[in-house]
């Protein structure tokens, strides 16, 4: 469902930007997200990112789609050196920029008391990732307050570029419903019993 969503988010964005002027070269990074069963879907493209904390652990679960993660990954440049490069925003992957695009997707379990941070690279260009984990231990029990207090965070950090952020936490398991899928098995049998 995700990558449907995004094919035809990237060809309605790409046709904006074919078909008039002011949108040429228009595109943007994107990640979403799906919660289900249990579990989570992740969908990304560029450098925007979803962040785990779980036991006051903040994980970084997608993996930026950029130039500079390419040189961190070849060992070009160590990750503190990235923070300082004049090569943050280019990215290898934009939505909107082609015809088609190529969506990274992954799917994660979830437990309660996790809390999933979605947000543009205008957040973790200006704040370190202690500084996130910290902000969101300290205030994971009045996320809007946690949202607000990271923008400000970056804002005063320089805040080059839009600040994103949507949290979400894990108050309880999710499973999926099972009597759905009796239910219909049953109506299912009836049909292959009334064939018969």
């Amino acid at each position: 469902m995700l990558v449907d969503v995004i094919a035809r988010t990237n060809a309605a964005i790409y046709q904006a930007a074919q078909s008039q002027s002011q949108y040429a070269g228009m595109g943007t990074t994107l990640v979403a997200v799906q919660f289900y069963d249990n579990r989570l879907a992740v969908a990304h493209i560029g450098d925007s990112r979803l962040y785990r904390l779980r036991d006051e652990t903040l994980t970084q679960l997608t993996r930026d789609h950029s130039l500079l993660q390419e040189q961190i990954d070849s060992g070009m440049i160590t990750p503190e050196q990235a923070r300082f490069s004049q090569n943050k925003n280019l990215v290898t992957r934009a939505l909107g920029v082609d015809t088609t695009v190529d969506t990274e997707v992954n799917e994660y379990e979830v437990l309660p008391g996790d809390i999933y941070l979605l947000c543009s690279d205008g957040l973790n260009d200006m704040m370190d990732d202690d500084e996130i984990a910290l902000t969101l231990t300290a205030l994971s029990a009045n996320l809007p307050l946690c949202a607000m207090q990271l923008v400000q965070m970056a804002n005063d950090n320089g805040g080059r570029d839009n600040v994103s952020v949507i949290l979400a936490k894990i108050k309880e398991p999710f499973p999926a419903s099972r009597t759905a899928g009796r239910w219909w098995g049953r109506v299912q049998s009836w049909f292959v019993t009334l064939k018969s």
